[in-house]
């Protein structure tokens, strides 16, 4: 169940890729986590694979709250706002949702979109 949630969409990279391999990027501010990330560290965490580890309820309500929306393709792949595909980062029992993605040719962003936590 969650119990806290913040829809903080906010852009936390705009540029070449080859430059977010070398970044960290702090959420202390944005959210409950002291802890700064990498790509790496959520890369490979594609936000589908959520409703296996939280349920289907629990991912759900992420889905309706951060308002993420399927793409209607036969993959059924979250997207955001900018349509660029969304991974999560968990921490203890709270879920960071990022989109990132080429946006342009050669232009990439990372969106931190919010957190959510879970009670334990």
């Amino acid at each position: 169940m969650m119990v806290e949630y913040k829809k903080a969409k906010s852009l936390i990279f705009d540029g070449a890729e080859q430059e977010i391999f070398n970044r960290s990027f702090d959420l202390s501010q944005q959210t409950a986590l002291n802890v700064a990330v990498k790509l790496d560290d959520f890369a490979s965490n594609n936000f589908e694979d959520l409703q296996k580890l939280l349920g289907k309820d629990d991912f759900e309500f992420i889905v309706k709250t951060g308002e993420f929306s399927p793409d209607g393709g036969f993959l059924n792949l979250y997207k955001n706002s900018d349509n660029l595909r969304l991974y999560f980062y968990k921490k203890n029992n709270t879920i960071v949702v990022f989109a990132y993605g080429e946006f342009q040719p050669g232009r990439y962003m990372l969106y931190l979109e919010g957190f959510w936590v879970q009670k334990i």
